[in-house]
């Protein structure tokens, strides 16, 4: 009998020392620190959170709701060193991009902050070529037994020199963790969805469903609440709250229309309703020509296999529950008035959970970030913003003494004795030194 030869070409044998250096596919895009500025367009948030005097186990419905326009400093740092997951038959080098992001409204208060790490996982493309862009320096290597490794793992009678197991593929490209200070931790995963596109991205369609800060939960009808093809606001969002239809005071017009009517901190209709079109606008500013784009997609949870994930604290999971994040991320870049620039915009939705409906079903409430920033290299000085400042408490580190050191990350079987992990580690002076 003949065996069927597989389309999943193992991957180049991992070798001591292997990769020499890390990929970070569209993330090397990142690196450097992202600004508003003057003139130029702000974030906006969308917050539902759960109104005074009310409890998740008592009262349904009643809700506070807030919204702001903001500014930001969101810096990436690329780390030059491949980060290796250890699976058996497989080898696995990511690309690390730290992140750390400092928000003001309006008012020059401090309104979030939060760090964390994107990964870029690998090539997902299968079969395995050999003139992928993402596997110059490869990510993933086969790595069968060998008699060493037999020996020094007891492996013998079970496994034998020369044994290999199948072939991971990544199903995602990309990841993003992080640590929001309220009390949750985040993971995400997805992948690249368009790349070196001309013109200006398709970011949402007007009242598109997935992008507004209403949830159908909430009694939303689309194509009756909104009027198609139209940022007018509707008439009936001039009704007093009893004479709304379907329901007067029970009605879903009557539960959202604060979100309709609400004018503060530079946040009003339609970007309340749906705050990406703030991106949209952000791109068609006279002057502003999109001349291409990339896009990645990433999101805690997924139709299918290994999920993401959103870790609460106790009182948020009680309280005010986090059950899912979505993050796009747009890289382009753009000409205005003849010069050019790096855009990045993003738009964040994360559902919250708190209290029920009235029919007893749990109300999911959105909680949206967009914004449009560019590399604080690109921008004039006289057009930059003060830089975020965030109020920590300074250490009692002692300064000088001997120069900082950087170490490079060597991965190799060489063992020291009885330790199996790394032989040594290379150091390097920092930029600057001989």
């Amino acid at each position: 009998m003949s065996t069927q030869k597989s389309s999943v070409r193992p991957y180049l044998p991992w070798k001591d020392g292997l990769p020499k250096s890390a990929q970070f596919g569209i993330l090397k895009k990142l690196n450097g620190t992202w600004v508003n500025w003057k003139g130029g367009p702000t974030g906006l948030h969308t917050t539902p959170m759960p109104s005074p005097g009310t409890s998740s186990e008592t009262i349904f419905g009643v809700f506070h709701f807030k919204s702001q326009e903001y500014t930001e400093q969101l810096k990436f740092t690329q780390v030059n060193a491949p980060v290796r997951n250890r699976a058996g038959s497989n080898e696995q080098f990511n690309g690390a991009v730290k992140y750390e992001t400092a928000i003001i409204d309006n008012d020059q208060a401090l309104q979030h902050f939060e760090n964390g790490m994107y990964l870029w996982l690998g090539d997902n493309e299968q079969p395995w070529k050999d003139s992928s862009p993402y596997q110059n320096p490869p990510t993933m290597f086969k790595h069968p037994s060998d008699a060493e490794s037999v020996k020094v793992d007891d492996a013998a009678p079970v496994l034998g020199p020369g044994e290999l197991g199948p072939q991971f593929v990544p199903p995602h490209t990309i990841s993003r963790s992080g640590v929001i200070p309220h009390g949750t931790t985040i993971h995400l995963t997805g992948n690249v969805t368009a790349s070196n596109v001309p013109g200006a991205p398709p970011i949402a369609k007007l009242w598109d469903p997935d992008s507004l800060a209403i949830s159908p939960t909430m009694g939303i009808n689309v194509p009756q609440d909104l009027i198609p093809g139209s940022r007018e606001k509707p008439a009936w969002t001039q009704l007093p709250r009893e004479k709304q239809a379907g329901g007067g005071l029970n009605s879903g017009r009557a539960y959202f229309q604060r979100i309709f009517n609400y004018d503060q901190f530079g946040a009003k209709f339609p970007y309340t309703v749906q705050p990406n079109l703030k991106l949209v606008d952000a791109n068609s500013r006279p002057g502003v020509t999109v001349k291409k784009h990339d896009i990645f997609h990433l999101d805690s949870q997924h139709p299918t296999g290994v999920q993401g994930a959103t870790v609460n604290n106790v009182m948020i999971e009680r309280y005010c529950r986090v059950v899912r994040m979505r993050f796009t991320m747009w890289l382009e870049e753009v000409e205005e008035n003849g010069k050019m620039y790096d855009q990045l915009q993003y738009q964040q939705i994360v559902d919250f959970e708190f209290m029920f409906g009235s029919d007893g079903g749990t109300t999911q409430w959105p909680h949206i970030q967009v914004n449009t920033l560019r590399r604080l290299q690109d921008i004039a000085e006289a057009d930059r913003l003060p830089p975020i400042q965030i109020p920590t408490e300074s250490s009692a580190d002692p300064s000088g003494g001997p120069e900082p050191v950087v170490y490079q990350m060597v991965h190799s079987e060489k063992r020291k004795g009885e330790d199996a992990e790394q032989s040594a580690s290379k150091k390097t002076k920092c930029s600057g030194s001989k």
